[in-house]
């Protein structure tokens, strides 16, 4: 007897001739142009990633040159022995620092180091008020060193030289098999400041940076068997994943539909010899030669009875374990959500406002654009990318707000739907949800809170793997909404009370030596609850005032960095002769600070403390504050060993800059204050006012005695102009590129800050609110009001219609 084909056989020349064709078709589209476009994308990202390490060496540049600008202000010869020791303490690359007289602007070869007519020509600019650019010097065509110029007060000029070799660390590391030039430009050629990597000897770069400061480029070269080599490979690579999966999805059914066959075909051939034919077969082409059989036989039909609800139809496609259950996928299915809730996710996709989503936060209006809805969606999608992320579990807070306990409830239930754990701490300030993510068995946090605005607002602010969600990354969960890009599951909730670990690990932070007696005014936010019993726990004669929480905040608006919310603190403590008063915002990261005779302490002011406290154990660290602060700050952070660094405001991007330069100490003009020399980092009010009741307490001095020998200016507290949201971002672009500040030395970091030796300027765009928001400083009424009308007429000039009101 013939053995017949198996039935493998009858699927395999399909297969093949598949197979063939699948090859043809890859090879056809890899040579018709895919390997090119994938080589531009990967030469795209490269030149993407060289012009941020541009941008940030520019950022280090002009980070010395202020450096110099703000040591050089005395500028006479008496501290010219001082001066020169403070810049190089402060400019660790600084090499030689020497004085130029107008009379000594001329060629010198046998100075060291040497004075060429490029030197001269930096010179002359600089003392004609033109704004100098670093110079790379050559000496007989070979590089000398960096010319660093500026022009003192005395009508003399200052020049700082760098060694090229000194310069390497402004470049970075570099990846094995990776090699960056940093270079200077001329008319026909170009010469090598400084390199790191792996030299490729000949060829040109791949990649070169635009130019910046005086010509100055960066040349990249890499290896080909790096980054191009892959991606060259990636064609190749995604057509043999394909072949081996057709090759799978194809025996795979096949061998299972044998295997029902061989089965099924056993069991007809016995229930013919038991003349007694099964119920039931896997495949219906054996369940209808049964029936016949059965008919043909004169055997009896069996009954029909209901299909079990865990029977699986047509079996033989689904891949079954040896117990025959099916496989569950170790990854969450991306399919709809539970929506227990009863959410049309599809209508929110849709209607869900772009405008919630801030550079730093998640914020809106309860009654407009921030309801239940939306923050289950809201749910949904920070716990499908916390997955991504790599966390499972999720710990979630709440403030005190009238709209929170639902929205709270909405939040979890998105999370939970997303497949992760919640761990539920409740209604706690906005830093003890922080703080959990650096004890609990997680890394990723929500916080619920609107913060220090109006009762009507809300809000999320998200931690994730360790990292405060801003910029792109929080519009990546608009994103995710408007696509319904969410992960399903079954996660569970469960509650965690973490303020006595809080107390506790304060506690054993902080020691304040003497009884301090001080007002505490919460604005009936969040920290009404905690803030009372810390203090008390330090060892503070403690007077409560607006502890009670309550979000209709019938007191005062809970914002501290505004005078008129701490005219109750300050009257309480004249009234009682307090040490100290102290003032939250709604959810606790933001404090205000009154001394004993009733005075505010601005935060950038209270930074200067904190920087001299720090800076006494932990010498040259980096500190960094916001565009809002006073200039009499870095001045400050230097004079006691530090390094100033200014930066963009927002509490995100504050935190991922204090991790970026492992600064121990960062601060905003708006109350947010970072420690991270002894702590973790993040914003806290209520640690920082422990902070500033240790110093004082080892201070034999009042607290306004303390500031009195600290500089202080003339200052406005913020000053917010409505501008629409729409348009607000765009006002202050064209305020950078069409106003004329004079000799002003303009910064725009974060919108336009622009400074003259007695004042100076802010304007930028509010992440928070629709406005613009200004503030000024000067050491008298009249540059102040100077300063005011110079910013007020170049935003008239650009938007007339414009509403000041400063």
């Amino acid at each position: 007897m013939g053995k017949g084909k198996s039935l493998v056989s009858f699927f395999l020349l399909p297969l093949i001739i598949g197979l063939a064709l699948l090859c043809v078709v890859g090879a056809v589209l890899y040579y018709l142009g895919i390997q090119q476009p994938l080589e531009a994308q990967a030469k795209q990202l490269i030149g993407s990633q060289i012009e941020e390490r541009a941008d940030l060496i520019e950022q280090k540049i002009n980070q010395i040159q202020s450096t110099i600008a703000v040591a050089s202000q005395t500028g006479d010869e008496t501290d010219e022995v001082q001066l020169v020791r403070d810049l190089k303490a402060s400019i660790p690359q600084a090499d030689q620092v020497q004085f130029f007289s107008p009379e000594d602007f001329q060629v010198n070869l046998d100075n060291r180091p040497i004075v060429t007519h490029v030197v001269v020509d930096l010179l002359r600019k600089s003392m004609a008020g033109e704004e100098v650019s670093p110079e790379l010097i050559l000496n007989k065509g070979q590089v000398d060193y960096v010319a660093f110029v500026h022009k003192l007060n005395d009508q003399r000029a200052l020049m700082l030289t760098v060694q090229p070799s000194q310069m390497v660390s402004l470049l970075g590391a570099a990846d094995p098999g990776t090699y960056f030039e940093l270079r200077q430009s001329f008319a026909e050629s170009h010469h090598t400041i400084a390199a790191v990597g792996t030299n490729p000897g000949a060829g040109n770069p791949l990649v070169v940076s635009p130019a910046f400061g005086a010509n100055w480029t960066i040349a990249f070269w890499q290896g080909s068997g790096n980054f191009l080599a892959t991606a060259g490979l990636l064609p190749i690579l995604l057509m043999l994943g394909a072949v081996i999966a057709l090759l799978i999805a194809a025996l795979m059914p096949m061998l299972s539909l044998q295997r029902l066959l061989n089965k099924d075909a056993r069991d007809f051939i016995q229930g013919i010899d038991d003349q007694h034919m099964p119920n039931h077969f896997s495949l219906k082409f054996f369940n209808d030669m049964a029936s016949s059989y059965r008919r043909l036989a004169g055997l009896q039909e069996p009954a029909e009875k209901e299909q079990d609800d865990e029977e699986v139809v047509d079996s033989g496609l689904n891949v079954e374990d040896d117990t025959g259950e099916k496989q569950e996928s170790a990854r969450p299915k991306k399919q709809a959500p539970l929506n227990n809730g009863n959410y049309d996710l599809e209508t929110l996709s849709h209607e869900i406002s772009a405008d919630i989503f801030r550079e730093y936060d998640v914020r809106g209006r309860v009654d407009k654009d921030f309801d239940e809805g939306v923050v289950y969606a809201l749910g949904l999608a920070i716990g499908s990318e916390a997955y991504a992320r790599g966390e499972q579990n999720v710990v979630v807070a709440r403030d005190g707000r009238l709209s929170s306990p639902e929205l709270h409830e909405a939040l979890k239930l998105g999370l939970i739907e997303s497949g992760r754990n919640v761990i539920d701490l409740g209604m706690v300030p906005t830093p003890l949800l922080y703080f959990a993510t650096h004890k609990l068995d997680t890394h990723s946090g929500v916080m619920l809170t609107g913060s220090h605005n109006p009762s009507n607002h809300n809000g999320l602010k998200v931690v994730l793997a360790g990292e405060t969600l801003h910029g792109k990354d929080v519009k990546s969960l608009y994103t995710r909404i408007r696509e319904q890009d969410f992960l399903s599951g079954h996660g569970q909730v469960t509650e965690h009370k973490i303020e006595q670990e809080y107390l506790e690990e304060v506690a054993s932070n902080v020691k304040v030596d003497k009884p301090l007696k001080l007002v505490i005014d919460s604005g009936n936010g969040v920290t009404g609850n905690i803030a009372p019993r810390l203090f008390q726990a330090l060892g503070c004669d403690v007077i409560g005032l607006h502890t009670t929480i309550d979000g209709n905040f019938p007191n005062h608006h809970p914002d501290p960095n505004h005078a008129k919310n701490l005219q109750d603190v300050i009257a309480m403590v004249l009234q009682e002769k307090a040490d100290v008063g102290l003032a939250f915002d709604g959810d606790g990261d933001r404090l205000g600070v009154i001394d004993n005779q009733g005075n505010v302490i601005w935060t950038d002011r209270l930074m200067m403390l904190f920087a001299m406290d720090v800076l006494s154990r932990k010498n040259g660290a980096e500190i960094i504050y916001d565009v809002k602060c006073t200039r009499h700050l870095p001045e400050i952070i230097k004079k006691h060993g530090g390094h100033p660094i200014i930066w963009k405001t927002g509490h995100s991007l504050m935190k991922a800059k204090m991790q970026e330069t492992g600064a121990q100490l960062g601060g905003e003009g708006s109350g947010h204050i970072y420690f991270k020399e002894r702590w973790y980092g993040f914003d806290d009010a209520l640690y920082a006012a422990a902070r500033l009741l240790e110093i004082l307490g080892k201070d034999p001095r009042s607290l306004a005695e303390v500031f009195e020998p600290l500089p202080q200016s003339l200052e406005t507290e913020e000053i917010n102009v409505p501008v629409a949201d729409k348009i607000k971002f765009k006002l202050i672009e064209v305020l950078i590129k069409k106003a004329q500040f004079g000799e002003g030395r303009i910064s725009t970091i974060d919108g336009i800050r622009v400074e003259y030796p007695d004042r100076w300027l802010l304007a930028r765009a509010s992440n928070t609110t629709p406005s613009i928001v200004v503030k000024f400083e000067a050491d008298s009424s009249d540059a102040l009001e100077q300063v005011k009308t110079l910013l007020r007429e170049q935003l008239l000039a650009i938007a007339p219609k414009l509403k000041i009101n400063f």
